[in-house]
């Protein structure tokens, strides 16, 4: 092997080491498919945050013309809230933090902050509803 001729182990080094254009579109896809589960629970929340109150002022119209006046209770905001925040902040926290590791830790990171939502989101709906 000559001086000028680089030997097959280097090249391949260096080759995997370098993240190509192919490399950020695989990053690109595994960031959109997750983009649309987080937005599944973004939209979830939104509706969440909507339609609730109509429901507990509702319930409170009846309470009122029934004389029931201790079951009087104003919506649970911070709970509606933190669930709107939630799935964009996980998202974006999850594609920083995991952005420059391999993709196969980068999908893990946006799996665990898929979970961290579904939980949160659950524990959340849960909350409300017994309210």
């Amino acid at each position: 092997m000559s001086d000028h001729e680089p030997d097959a182990l280097s090249v391949t080094a260096g080759d995997a080491s370098e993240p190509g254009r192919a490399s950020f579109f695989f990053y690109l896809a595994v960031a959109i498919v997750f983009a649309v589960f987080f937005a599944f629970d973004l939209f979830e929340a939104i509706s969440n945050l909507v339609l609730v109150p109509q429901v507990f002022t509702q319930n409170n119209d009846f309470y009122r013309e029934n004389g029931l006046d201790g079951l009087v209770v104003s919506p649970p905001w911070v709970p509606l809230v933190v669930g709107v925040l939630l799935p964009p902040v996980a998202f974006l926290a999850a594609i920083v933090l995991a952005r420059r590791r391999e993709l196969w830790k980068f999908t893990l990171a946006l799996v665990a902050a898929l979970g961290l939502v579904a939980a949160v989101s659950l524990s959340l709906t849960a909350y409300v509803t017994t309210v």
